[in-house]
């Protein structure tokens, strides 16, 4: 049923609203006394021709229009207080009952008529600010003359039913869904993030490939040894070091020794792993610690046990080599945290790498390491032979962060500032940082000092990432050695398919290994 207000006639006392039936029930009434003056719509509709009987039903009254208005009959319409229109559903006795319909106009005549009708959407029948439109509708063999159309997360014919989201199960990697109104909610494990926990948020902050700098370490003190030849430094705690002296050491007067990492910014941390190391060939570890954090450096909040105002104690090591992992579940958002060991053997000695993610997520590495990225996929404007022999070739393919061997990187065949090393990475990816890393070539240090960015969704037409600030290319700071590792943040990132690293300033010649971060979303 469809069904609009119309406006005053020549009668002013006369209103009209207009109904389009499909059905054989036309349901209609007016207050009493009034009559009802039903004018043709449809060029064959029965109520066309006056020599045609018009069922009526039980208690309406038909007769011929007595101002001869050609193709119209009066319908009587019978006592209805209170009523203006029969609803579906109600004792047919209100109702006029007909042939074939095809549209009509009604105009409610008498004395007083307080207000137009307006119609089913009038007050909205739909529940939680689902939209009415007038439309030609059925449910099941009753013409009802609305449809409701429903926002997102409702259902039913009145938007009457709040949709359980949860099971579609969107919650990735373990999350555990809560329904709620017309939304849900994840509740992830610590290593994962996002809406639906599709990010994986545990990778290396680090303390082991060295993006957090010696700067960036500090502690409450340092142990001395060897008439204070040996220093065992806060910047010495990096995961898996090797050397003689290879951890961080507290001072034996230092009561309540504390290791602290700035992060420069606040990051998401969701995980710690600890390592001991050997002293004068004695092991000497961390067996348990808490862990505070800071935005600011100056106000700290310990760690709780989830749901209760108590310190969080981690188990730590057993042993001086092998490392121990604990999550953070909920994790920790700050720029600074802090390691405060309670119980240790001997001296409380460290070997530590923090693990989480940028704010936003979607910082994971993208398989140059891990080998996901595949040779076929690293190409590059030229390579370079050591000796010109086919062995000692630094292909693109070896470009991989931490790669190890002799020949362990790729080294450019030129050294000028059109060199570059592209990566496909088969679909449009979000990136949202670089690392990258120099190699040695027979002891020769060689490494990429500075690059510029470009990509690409079809390997033909390049951007080059531009300086939001400057409205000019952006050059990245790269390496000062051949093995520490940089990290670049590309805020705001890219949506590409193509990714070139392009060389601006090197020291020996344009060497890299390197690792893309981000995640597979489209823009």
């Amino acid at each position: 049923m469809e069904m609009s207000v119309g406006g005053d006639t020549e009668d002013s006392r006369e209103t009209f609203f207009l109904l389009r039936c499909r059905s054989e029930v036309a349901t209609l009434a007016t207050p009493e006394g009034l009559t009802a003056d039903v004018r043709e719509r449809g060029a064959h509709t029965s109520l066309s021709s006056p020599h045609r009987t018009t069922a009526v039903g039980s208690g309406w009254h038909q007769q011929r229009s007595r101002r001869q208005v050609a193709n119209t009959v009066h319908l009587f319409c019978p006592a209805q207080p209170q009523r203006r229109l029969c609803h579906l559903g109600d004792s047919p006795d209100c109702c006029a009952r007909m042939g074939p319909l095809l549209p009509f106009i009604v105009l409610c005549l008498g004395a007083a008529v307080p207000h137009r009708v307006k119609g089913p959407c009038h007050p909205n029948p739909c529940h939680n600010r689902g939209t009415c439109e007038i439309s030609e509708t059925y449910r099941g063999d009753t013409f009802i003359g609305y449809v409701c159309k429903c926002p997102q997360g409702f259902s039913g014919v009145h938007c009457q039913h709040n949709i359980n989201e949860c099971e579609k199960d969107p919650c990735k990697n373990g999350g555990i869904c809560t329904d709620q109104v017309a939304n849900y909610s994840c509740e992830c494990p610590g290593e994962y993030m996002g809406r639906n926990c599709q990010y994986k948020c545990s990778g290396p902050l680090g303390m082991e490939g060295g993006i957090i700098s010696n700067q960036q370490i500090t502690a409450s003190s340092t142990h001395r040894a060897l008439f204070g030849l040996q220093k065992w430094y806060p910047y010495f705690a990096r995961l898996n070091k090797k050397g003689l002296v290879n951890a961080w050491t507290a001072a034996e007067n230092d009561r309540w020794p504390w290791i602290q990492i700035n992060l420069q910014r606040r990051m998401r941390v969701t995980g710690l792993i600890t390592q001991g190391a050997k002293r004068i060939g004695s092991p000497e570890y961390v067996k348990s610690y808490k862990v505070a954090y800071s935005d600011d450096g100056k106000t700290w909040r310990t760690y709780k046990v989830k749901g209760k105002d108590e310190d969080m104690i981690f188990r730590g090591n057993v042993d001086n080599n092998a490392p121990s992992a604990n999550s953070f579940t909920p994790p920790i958002e700050a720029q600074f945290v802090r390691v405060y060991p309670q119980v240790c053997r001997r001296h409380c000695t460290l070997r530590m790498e923090l693990l989480g993610c940028e704010l936003t997520g979607c910082s994971e590495p993208l398989g140059m390491k891990s080998g996901h990225v595949q040779d076929y996929q690293v190409t590059a404007s030229s390579i370079f032979r050591t000796l010109n022999m086919d062995m000692f070739t630094w292909e693109p393919g070896k470009a991989r962060l931490d790669k190890q061997g002799k020949v362990n990187a790729w080294t450019a065949g030129h050294s000028d500032q059109s060199q570059w090393l592209q990566v496909d990475l088969l679909v449009p990816t979000k990136v949202t940082g670089i690392i990258t890393q120099g190699a040695k070539d027979f002891g020769h240090v060689q490494f990429v000092g500075s690059y510029k960015l470009a990509y690409s969704n079809d390997g033909e037409r390049w951007s080059v990432y531009q300086d939001q600030k400057q409205g000019k290319d952006k050059v990245f700071q790269g390496n000062f050695d051949n093995d520490t590792h940089r990290k670049n943040v590309i805020d705001p990132p890219v949506y590409a398919r193509f990714v070139r690293i392009l060389p601006w300033s090197w020291y020996g010649r344009i060497t890299l290994r390197v690792e893309i971060l981000g995640c597979t979303e489209q823009e």
